[in-house]
């Protein structure tokens, strides 16, 4: 949280996804927001007590996620963005 702070005026963006554990493969191996061990909410507090207010972005890397990708896949996003995020 201190290098957050740290970073007061100078960040650029806000990427989100989860890490779960164990992590099955370190770039396709993400997790949906929530499935994971970092604490996105507190996170984000962080940032935003730092004044960013530009765009967060949600960044799934899971192979499995894209494979069942279909019409639900957005609102699945979206609640967990607004449960976790």
């Amino acid at each position: 949280m201190q290098q957050i702070e740290r970073a007061r005026g100078k960040i650029a963006g806000f990427h989100v996804s989860d890490w779960p554990v164990p992590l099955p493969d370190i770039l396709m191996g993400r997790a949906m927001m929530g499935d994971g061990v970092i604490e996105l909410r507190k996170l984000r507090q962080a940032v935003d007590s730092t004044g960013y207010d530009g765009p967060i972005e949600v960044e799934i890397f899971n192979e499995e996620i894209w494979k069942s990708a279909d019409d639900g896949l957005l609102e699945w996003i979206q609640r967990a963005f607004i449960e976790h995020v």
